[in-house]
């Protein structure tokens, strides 16, 4: 199963780069050009909004691992909806039969800006429904709740208002803190937190790499400790026809804790704009070892004010 993902994977990869390659050679814009001088907007606030006419393209968190850099424009929310995410477990090993189906709905991640490269956001998750069998014993658990809240905020470093120059980048600096509000058996009850350091540069022929590491302080798979958590993706888009973007990622994310394996996905979806202001967008992430959802679908609408 991992070799069929990892070929496909590789398939996909090496079509979007051959195509970047042609593009590249055809495209006279792909060649090295002065770069753009970002606008000030450092007078706009909270209490001072930008004009709707200075706000930079409308850029998302989802619903890929690797965030963007760039914040919101001050005076502004950008609400981030998750309609629906489903994943899919199941694992044989050893003489077991594993399985766990989890569907969320009613994602809701607030962005509010508050100075031009500083934003705010709180994310809560409505409604889980997880179901989790051992077919080999006959266990099963089936539970219903609000999921965790999260609240924490993004500092962008530099390149909030690169554009689309070539070889420009980005960088910020992410916080969260999440608060167990879900119900047993949903989530494990306990504060965590993480930051991580969302990076993008803008490549030739309209691609876009996105890098991002992050640290968490997290509870171990028991929830009897604590563990320290690292996780690393990597993104690579382009817009192939109008406004619809796709997107190729792996994603990891590894623990101290002992004898337990790395996640590890290979994820593809893509974003939509239907305006300025609005973002339809889905994906599919395919898990590449035991440790891993065998597949997890998500699909959600994001809208600016």
């Amino acid at each position: 199963m991992n070799h069929r993902l990892l070929s496909v994977a590789a398939i996909v990869l090496a079509g979007f780069l051959g195509w970047g390659r042609a593009a590249l050679a055809d495209d006279p814009a792909s060649a090295p050009a002065a770069t753009t001088q970002p606008p000030d907007k450092s007078q706009y606030t909270l209490f001072n909004p930008t004009p709707v006419g200075q706000l930079r393209d409308m850029d998302t968190d989802r619903p890929n691992v690797t965030n963007t850099p760039h914040t919101i424009d001050a005076g502004h929310l950008q609400i981030e909806t998750g309609v629906v995410d489903y994943a899919w477990y199941r694992n044989r090993v050893a003489g077991q039969s594993l399985r766990e189906d989890d569907l969320g709905l009613g994602q809701f991640n607030f962005r509010l800006g508050v100075l031009n490269n500083l934003e705010l956001n709180a994310v809560v998750d409505s409604y889980e429904n997880v179901r989790s069998r051992d077919e080999s014993t006959g266990t099963s658990v089936h539970a219903r709740s609000l999921g965790d809240t999260v609240a924490g905020g993004k500092l962008n470093l530099w390149g909030d208002d690169g554009g689309d120059d070539v070889w420009a980048t980005a960088l910020a600096i992410q916080p969260q803190f999440k608060f167990g509000t879900a119900g047993g058996n949903v989530g494990n009850g306990r504060f965590e937190c993480a930051v991580a350091a969302p990076f993008l540069m803008n490549l030739p022929a309209g691609f876009h790499l996105g890098l991002q590491t992050g640290v968490s302080h997290e509870r171990n798979s028991n929830n009897t400790g604590d563990v320290t958590g690292l996780e690393n993706s990597i993104s690579i888009d382009r817009v192939v026809w109008g406004n619809l973007d796709v997107y190729l990622e792996y994603a990891s994310e590894v623990t101290t804790e002992k004898h337990v394996e790395a996640e590890q996905t290979v994820d593809i979806g893509g974003t939509c704009s239907l305006t300025d202001n609005i973002v339809l967008d889905t994906g599919v992430n395919l898990g590449l070892n035991k440790a891993s959802n065998n597949v997890e679908v998500l699909a959600g609408i994001s809208v600016r004010f």
